[in-house]
């Protein structure tokens, strides 16, 4: 019956079509204009001081945070929030630290890292992605890549830098660098592998706010609110005036039922964990990783090392990651239940297909689709310049402290 009024719901698929169109055009255009650098940082020979220290590169990198891009420039200009790319690289045993940015950002970056690591070293480099073929895999190289996502909402935090660190007496700290087990993994592979750890993050305000104060409430056993129209909200009003009123009885027991209750010393610990993260500078973030190597060379255990080290924030009751399955390499086919090894029809075609796709969203530092809240205390854990504790064999550090000219030092 519906073909008979094509010519009615036509015009409306068309123009939303249109729609679509446009805001692509428009955001692609926009992204190719950006002119992007890649800087290389190479750790102090020295760094004693904990993982807080890179808490201030991020609170300074929040400054480029105005507010939300406004639907007009989305629209018509295909502004979309500027974005960073933190990346850890393992190529053939050698451990590099990447920041990439966009040109005009590259001043605010480096001040904010310099600030921190004064001793640090950083240099504009050639994208190392060029050094493997345009497209991945080919007959010589295969790959294994997948992005992670929380396993709870993004009010929960992940396990911190302040968990690894014990008190050893009169003030000092014994430290675990949680990047360590990452560290001597990369510093494991041969000639011929490669892993990569791309960290996006993008500024965000208040926008998250919301989600995460219903988590506060389910935590203290507040009922979530309901939103009432506006004749909901007459009704309601005046019930409320009534003496015998279902409203203000339901509100005296909602009161009584919430003077009673009492927090368990876990419930106690996660609500501060919770309102901890919420105090903070916050991050939409997505974590990608990439495992690539020569056929002969793919070692498929090395992945779990990876995941292992992102097992180590878990915290009961907190938050942690996991694979996002709508994204990773693995592909089960079609009606893969029909066969004992659960691969079904156009499995290897599938998986091609998403490790062309992850593999083109890594070169490109395209930001990930389904986001994560990261505020500056974890981010300063999952990216930060090791201390001297790592000693894994192919960590490079600046071989030398650089030092000042002394003042008055004549110039002819």
């Amino acid at each position: 019956m519906l073909t008979g009024y094509w010519w009615a719901y036509m015009p409306v698929l068309l123009f939303l079509a249109t729609l679509e169109g446009w805001a692509t055009y428009v955001r692609q255009k926009y992204l190719l204009s950006l002119k992007w650098v890649l800087l290389e940082v190479k750790p102090p020979p020295d760094v004693e001081k904990s993982p807080k220290i890179a808490e201030n590169i991020f609170s300074g990198l929040h400054g480029v945070y105005a507010k939300p891009v406004t639907w007009k420039k989305r629209f018509f200009s295909g502004m979309v929030q500027n974005w960073f790319s933190f990346e850890i690289v393992g190529n053939g045993g050698e451990i590099n630290f990447y920041i990439r940015t966009q040109e005009d950002l590259r001043n605010l970056v480096e001040a904010q890292v310099f600030a921190q690591y004064p001793d640090a070293e950083i240099k504009v480099v050639d994208d190392y992605v060029d050094s493997l073929p345009r497209y991945l895999p080919t007959q010589e190289y295969d790959l294994f890549g997948a992005e992670l996502i929380f396993t709870k909402e993004n009010a929960y935090p992940i396990k911190t830098y302040p968990f690894f660190e014990e008190e050893s007496g009169k003030g000092e700290f014994k430290r675990t660098d949680p990047l360590s087990p990452l560290a001597e993994a990369m510093s494991a592979i041969e000639p011929g592998e490669h892993l990569w750890l791309q960290l996006l993050i993008r500024p965000t305000g208040g926008e998250w706010a919301k989600e995460a104060q219903s988590v506060v409430d389910k935590l203290v056993g507040k009922e979530p609110k309901i939103e009432r129209g506006a004749l909901g909200a007459t009704v309601d009003f005046i019930d409320s005036f009534l003496p015998g009123g279902a409203a203000a009885e339901e509100k005296k027991e909602k009161k009584e039922e919430f003077s009673q209750m009492r927090l368990t010393p876990g419930q106690k610990f996660v609500l501060e964990q919770v309102e901890n993260k919420m105090a903070k500078l916050a991050f939409k973030a997505g974590y990608r990783f990439l495992y690539i190597a020569r056929k002969e060379l793919f070692r498929r255990y090395r992945v779990p090392t990876v995941i292992g080290m992102f097992k180590q924030l878990y915290s009961n009751n907190l938050n942690t990651f996991k694979p996002n399955g709508d994204v990773g390499t693995s592909a089960d086919g079609w009606f893969p239940w029909l066969f004992p090894s659960h691969r079904g029809f156009f499995a290897d075609q599938q998986e091609l297909k998403r490790k062309w796709h992850i593999y083109q969203a890594y070169k490109k530092r395209a930001f990930v689709r389904k986001v994560v809240v990261l505020n500056t205390e974890e981010l300063a854990t999952l990216f930060h310049l090791p201390g001297i504790g790592v000693k894994a064999p192919a960590f490079p550090r600046v071989e030398a402290k650089k030092g000042q000219p002394p003042v008055g030092l004549p110039t002819r």
